[in-house]
């Protein structure tokens, strides 16, 4: 990419300020304020966060939004997450698609974590709305374990595809069943987010969580739901914003390997 003044660093950054907040602010007035408040760090925040970081073109800023959410959840970065939550309704993501990532990541991150994302984001959203609470969502559809099996089969069926031999499966005894079911049977088969952004959950909060072994058979699985390498890259670039180096570069070794594998396969 070619290289940039700090004017055109700083006016990108006051850019996504702008579609983050949904328009209405004063984008310089804004800048200042996080520069007094943060020193340093507000400055980077707008020249390098959201001035290099949000406005590279491999992903949509909805798609960055879901990103952040995702990692701020799985960080129980509350205070962070109210604002990314009201940006991500401003970047095109809807109510159902932001509680369906604190669903996605009971499982991957667990109850406690979606528990608290989901309040602060019903909060964030009410305040939205201009409303003391919003209407309940609906509960999750009953099934039986034989729907669930069934489900769970054609799921792993495409997450699987292109993997290596070994896979990432592991023996947890009794339980293997019901966490199968209940993973890949329920979580991964609800339509409130289509499997691609799913993937893009997973990955997400799996490299925030520094999980490489799982991490490397989700990435496959992405690339399988229709992810691209670059959409991956980005997604590792985004990291680097809101967990760090260290665990973006991790990622980004998982990453690698996988697209080794599939040129080696190719």
């Amino acid at each position: 990419m070619p290289k940039k003044t700090h004017a055109d660093r700083r006016a990108a950054g006051m850019d996504v300020q702008r579609t983050l907040r949904g328009g209405g602010i004063d984008p310089v007035a804004v800048a200042a304020a996080t520069e007094q408040r943060l020193g340093a760090i507000g400055s980077f925040v707008i020249d390098f966060a959201l001035g290099e970081i949000w406005t590279r073109p491999g992903l949509s800023r909805r798609d960055r939004s879901l990103i952040v959410i995702t990692i701020l959840a799985t960080l129980n970065q509350l205070n962070q997450l109210k604002v990314h939550v009201q940006g991500g309704i401003n970047h095109g993501l809807t109510r159902t698609e932001i509680e369906e990532i604190f669903v996605q990541l009971a499982g991957y991150a667990g109850f406690p974590r979606a528990i608290d994302a989901t309040t602060t984001a019903q909060k964030a959203l009410a305040e939205m709305s201009g409303v003391d609470r919003l209407e309940p969502s609906p509960p999750a559809q009953a099934l039986d374990d034989d729907q669930r099996s069934a489900t769970a089969r054609e799921v792993m069926g495409l997450l699987s595809r292109n993997q290596p031999r070994t896979g990432t499966g592991v023996d947890m005894g009794s339980f293997t069943g019901a966490a199968g079911r209940f993973a890949f049977g329920e979580l991964w088969a609800r339509t409130q987010l289509s499997r691609r952004d799913r993937s893009l959950v997973v990955c997400a909060t799996l490299t925030t969580q520094d999980k490489p072994t799982e991490l490397r058979f989700h990435l496959q699985g992405a690339l399988n739901h229709g992810v691209s390498a670059t959409e991956l890259e980005e997604l590792m670039i985004t990291v680097i914003g809101y967990v760090g180096f260290p665990t973006a570069v991790e990622g980004f070794r998982a990453l690698r390997e996988v697209e080794a594998r599939q040129n080696e396969a190719g």
